[in-house]
């Protein structure tokens, strides 16, 4: 008792390093599969043992301050009519992204087709395809959202605003959850798929899309109290990309990663359009709080 509350004091008044600590041991777990497991090239086709990792991580967190999963936005208002407006925002905008990446193959000439396949997604490898079940798909992604957003909208969010406004504090998780993603162009430049300037310009790239999309996810959170929107949207991006492909004359998903980037922030610049609003008119309090949860009504 006397070593947990020591702990939940250090968490208090550091919050930012407590944070990046709980960041550290989950990235830890991360790295051990994608290099050394590699779970997402085998039969499942996804890094999962990290997932369920984190996802005891932030329980252990949980308890260690008397909170509870509702605390740091699983909440059970609204929780079904958010996660349908979640995965309709997603489904709208990448409903977007795919017919601009169809009429741009068919301008080429490169005769494009959409195909309904489970795999998984990769950077470096757009003209392979580990197939995998649909039903793993949607489980293990279950799992991945689960973490992540339980991890850097949830946990990270609340334990900032302790000590920083709400910008900062989505700011500074969304920093960390682009750096999450470094994970994957690493792996590609130790396996020798990557050159040292491919790994550094497709790494940083990929970490500021993930940052973007951090901070987005932040946003829905923030309009709506919960994570559940947002989760929802992730969840649907990642289940998309592995199930909805483009085969043309080019390749398979040749133009993936534009898709993925078209689809994000158009949605990104929505979702601050409607924040703005809600803002504007005071219907979000946007300051720094003694009640550092997610939602700050």
């Amino acid at each position: 008792m006397e070593q947990t509350a020591k702990i939940k004091k250090f968490i208090t008044l550091n919050p930012l390093l407590a944070c990046v600590v709980v960041y550290a041991i989950c990235y830890f777990f991360r790295l051990i599969e994608y290099l050394v497991l590699r779970t997402d090239e085998g039969t499942l086709g996804e890094n999962l043992v990290h997932k369920i990792a984190g996802i005891a991580i932030i329980f252990i967190v949980l308890r260690i301050l008397h909170l509870r999963w509702r605390d740091i936005g699983f909440r059970s208002k609204h929780w079904l009519k958010n996660i349908g407006l979640g995965l309709c925002l997603g489904a709208f905008f990448y409903a977007i992204a795919y017919a601009v990446e169809f009429i741009i193959l068919h301008c080429q000439g490169a005769s494009p087709t959409l195909k309904l396949i489970a795999g998984s997604f990769s950077l470096t490898k757009s003209n392979e395809l580990v197939s995998v079940s649909i039903g793993f798909v949607i489980l293990f992604n279950i799992f991945n959202v689960w973490m992540e957003e339980g991890l850097f909208r949830g946990l990270f969010v609340r334990i900032l605003q302790q000590k920083y406004t709400f910008a900062k504090a989505i700011l500074a998780s969304a920093l960390l959850f682009g750096l999450w993603h470094l994970a994957m162009p690493l792996r590609a430049f130790l396996d020798g798929e990557l050159s040292w300037s491919g790994m550094v310009l497709l790494g940083a790239g990929y970490a500021l899309l993930s940052c973007l999309i951090g901070l987005k996810l932040s946003l829905l959170c923030k309009i709506t109290g919960s994570l559940w929107l947002g989760l929802a949207d992730h969840f649907l991006n990642n289940v998309i990309i592995n199930i909805v492909h483009i085969e043309s004359a080019q390749g398979h998903d040749k133009l993936q990663i534009v898709r993925i980037v078209l689809a994000q922030l158009l949605s990104l610049v929505f979702v601050y359009m409607i924040f703005r609003r809600a803002k504007r008119q005071n219907k979000l309090k946007i300051a720094q709080s003694d009640d550092y949860s997610c939602p700050l009504h």
